[in-house]
């Protein structure tokens, strides 16, 4: 019986998963029908097997979250990249933006401005700081005593490139010239930029900072208090 057993027991992996000859099969059944020892490790080795495929299931199962989680996460870092990468873009722009075009206006003082005029009427207004971002002109013909006076208003912008940054060449002249029909400023690269036409010659020059395009559609009494505090710098 002994003898038996032992051989059953090699035979019992074949016969459970099915794979040993139909003689051997046979002969192990016809033990189990009297060897409950034998019986029960088949038994114990069916109990092996389901256990053993539940705990696959249980690994496969947490490999499988693990693995959902590791994509989300991944998918969570490429946003936050995408978002760093927009970020840095937009605070580079910005940062561009405000040290290159953020204006600031350039308040008067003695010595700002030099003013000649021309044999030909012209009225040359000559910038004496280092350097400037932009400047704005306006004419406009207001009335002083019931006297009509062509007017002229200028002002000068710096930025933070200008103002902190450049280094700006001693043996440029920056010019505005007021003729008798156009304000012209000749900026930094000697171009001239028509401002604003008046065929009547300016009486007066100005400096005023402000919103010029606001301060052209004011009427007469709004643009007179408007402009209350502008410096004289030239009149004919």
């Amino acid at each position: 019986m002994k003898n038996s057993c032992e051989i059953v027991k090699d035979l019992l992996p074949l016969y459970h998963d099915d794979v040993c000859s139909n003689k051997s099969r046979s002969m192990v059944e016809e033990h189990l029908l009297e060897c409950d020892a034998c019986k029960k490790y088949l038994n114990s080795m069916n109990s092996d097997f389901i256990q053993s495929d539940i705990e696959k299931t249980t690994e496969q199962a947490k490999f499988d979250k693990l693995k959902g989680i590791k994509k989300k996460l991944f998918r969570k870092k490429i946003m936050i990249s995408a978002i760093s990468v927009l970020c840095t873009i937009v605070i580079l722009f910005g940062g561009f933006s405000l040290i290159f075009h953020y204006q600031m206006p350039i308040p008067y003082e003695d010595e700002l401005l030099s003013v000649d005029i021309t044999d030909d009427g012209v009225i040359d207004i000559v910038f004496n700081g280092e350097d400037y971002y932009g400047s704005y002109g306006l004419t406009k013909t207001i009335e002083k005593d019931g006297i009509e006076h062509n007017v002229a208003f200028i002002y000068y912008t710096d930025s933070i490139w200008t103002k902190y940054l450049s280094k700006p060449d001693s043996n440029e002249i920056y010019q505005f010239s007021i003729g008798n029909s156009i304000m012209v400023d000749y900026g930094k690269n000697g171009e001239d930029i028509p401002i604003q036409s008046k065929k009547d010659i300016i009486t007066e020059v100005y400096y005023l900072i402000g919103n010029y395009r606001d301060l052209a559609q004011l009427s007469n009494e709004e643009f007179a208090k408007a402009t209350q505090d502008a410096i004289l710098i030239w009149e004919k």
